[in-house]
């Protein structure tokens, strides 16, 4: 009787280091991806923010931050360039989608 109580512990366990397992999977991946993907959304907001307020004072400024961070997120400086989108989509008065 023990060593089915073993063999079905080691198999609990096992499962259980499974589960966990593809559980991290999603939660890493997110992690990695992040700024980056959050420069990309980001820049698709504002890009849409410019197009619907175009001639406007506000949408040449926001224009130009945009192309600042835009230029920082391809440098690698990623945080900066989100905190320049945050900051030119709030010429518009818009909450960002992900600033973060």
């Amino acid at each position: 009787m023990s060593c089915r109580t073993r063999s079905l512990r080691i198999a609990c366990l096992v499962a259980l280091a499974g589960g966990f397992a593809v559980l991290a999977s999603p939660v890493e991946a997110a992690a990695e991806r992040t700024r980056s993907d959050r420069c990309g959304v980001l820049q698709d907001q504002l890009a849409e923010q410019i197009k619907t307020h175009s001639g406007s004072s506000r949408s040449a400024k926001a224009a130009t931050i945009g192309a600042a961070a835009r230029k920082l997120c391809a440098e690698g400086k990623q945080a900066q360039g989100l905190r320049a989108y945050v900051k030119a989509l709030q010429l518009f008065g818009v909450q960002p989608v992900d600033p973060k």
